[in-house]
């Protein structure tokens, strides 16, 4: 960080259990509060209230927010509740970083090789990353789900380490025990969790937002966007096999991709607003307008990706 702040804020809403921690003004806060998806808006603001009230914001603070993945309803409750509080008090500018490093800052010094940090989706799916001991992540956007017969192959090459397993809730009895299969598991931590200064200060691939600028929930907060229509993968494997083969693209090459990927969203933009224009907006209409905007997310991901690549061939 180029900046030295006084004070530092970090929220993460990817599972029931609400994040939030910091210190300001030599006060150290820290709350972990288990909310039902239906209640959150409802309670949040009010035991939010409760230990915010009492801080002091005459200097802002740096701001850090789990992005996701995880429950897609609950990150977009909470984190809109938690940017329009900042916004409140004249905060303008946050840093987002993979939920994984922040559940993973908050479970402390990492006593094994590797940490696998699991998010919990649907009934026995999971989101996985493996976890250096700095917080970064070696691998990560994996999405499990049963019955687990592929799990080895999302871990080929961390295959027999010592490995903590972390959870933001208590979870993992199905998945847990085919984890052991692979690592070798010296702790699983579901609770004990606490804001440390140090480790949020030096957290890993943070990227700065300007919170007035552009809208933060589409375009910040990491869902199950790559899902494909039966829900069977997360993971960005287009952008992955891109970034791999990323010095064989000539600029020729990437100027197509370009072209096609920019066809793609204006398609699908056409399809959305078709779909919200609908007079009767049914369950299966929402269901399809939901599916159209996360290809949206890809797409545009994968353009901003291939514009980025364009520039270091000029």
């Amino acid at each position: 960080m180029a900046e030295n702040f006084k004070n530092i804020l970090v929220f993460d809403a990817s599972s029931s259990n609400i994040f939030f921690g910091g210190e300001c003004s030599g006060k150290t806060v820290f709350m972990a509060e288990n909310f039902e998806k239906s209640k959150l808006s409802r309670y949040l603001p009010e035991e939010f209230g409760k230990i915010a009230g009492n801080l002091d914001f005459t200097e802002l603070p740096r701001v850090i927010i789990g992005n996701g993945p995880g429950a897609f309803t609950g990150i977009k409750t909470g984190t809109a509740f938690f940017l329009a509080y900042i916004y409140s008090i004249g905060i303008k500018t946050v840093e987002t970083v993979s939920s994984f490093s922040f559940i993973s800052a908050l479970s402390g010094e990492c006593t094994a090789e590797i940490r696998i940090v699991l998010i919990p989706f649907n009934k026995g799916e999971y989101f996985a990353a493996v976890i250096d001991k700095n917080n970064k992540i070696l691998r990560g956007d994996i999405f499990i789900k049963p019955p687990y017969d592929n799990i080895f192959s999302f871990f080929a090459g961390f295959s027999g380490r010592k490995a903590e397993i972390a959870a933001p809730i208590e979870c993992g009895s199905e998945i847990i025990p085919e984890l052991e299969k692979i690592f070798s598991v010296v702790s699983v931590r579901f609770n004990g969790f606490s804001f440390d200064r140090g480790r949020f200060d030096a957290i890993p691939d943070t990227k700065k937002i300007d919170i007035t600028a552009e809208p933060y929930i589409v375009n910040h907060v990491i869902m199950p966007a790559n899902l494909d229509s039966n829900g069977n993968f997360y993971v960005e494997v287009e952008l992955q096999e891109a970034k791999m083969a990323q010095d064989s693209f000539s600029r020729e090459e990437i100027l197509e991709k370009l072209k096609q990927l920019k066809e793609e969203h204006s398609k699908l933009n056409e399809k959305s607003g078709e779909i919200s224009s609908k007079k009767v907006f049914t369950p299966a209409d929402e269901a399809e307008l939901n599916l159209v905007r996360k290809k949206k997310l890809r797409a545009k991901d994968m353009i901003a990706y291939f514009e980025n690549l364009l520039k270091t061939k000029e």
